[in-house]
């Protein structure tokens, strides 16, 4: 009995461990990725990176972001609906809260 409750406490010591890593992992897309992608004029990419991004955390700037890169790519329309959606997100949300600087070109 108690090496059975023994194996019960390390797997559950075990599981607690490894927590912060799963609960940090990033998604497939990440946002800074995306960034760097737009900072260099990769538009297109940057689009793909966001959307898989968006999938699994849907941010207001990463929307906003989003637009401007459609807005880029000429597709207005789309980019609207991303523009709108970050004020659906948080209707607080202003451009300039988006940071710029935090993905290097």
């Amino acid at each position: 009995m108690k090496r059975v409750l023994f194996i019960i406490v390390m797997i559950i010591s075990l599981s607690l461990m490894m927590a912060p890593s799963v609960l940090n992992a990033q998604p497939n897309g990440t946002y800074n990725h995306a960034l760097s992608l737009y900072k260099k004029g990769n538009f297109k990419e940057a689009v793909n990176e966001l959307r898989d991004y968006l999938q699994k955390r849907p941010e207001p700037s990463a929307y906003y972001l989003m637009g401007y890169a459609l807005y880029e790519l000429g597709r207005y329309e789309e980019a609207m609906k991303y523009f709108d959606e970050a004020y659906l997100v948080d209707p607080d949300f202003r451009p300039e809260k988006i940071d710029f600087q935090r993905a290097k070109p």
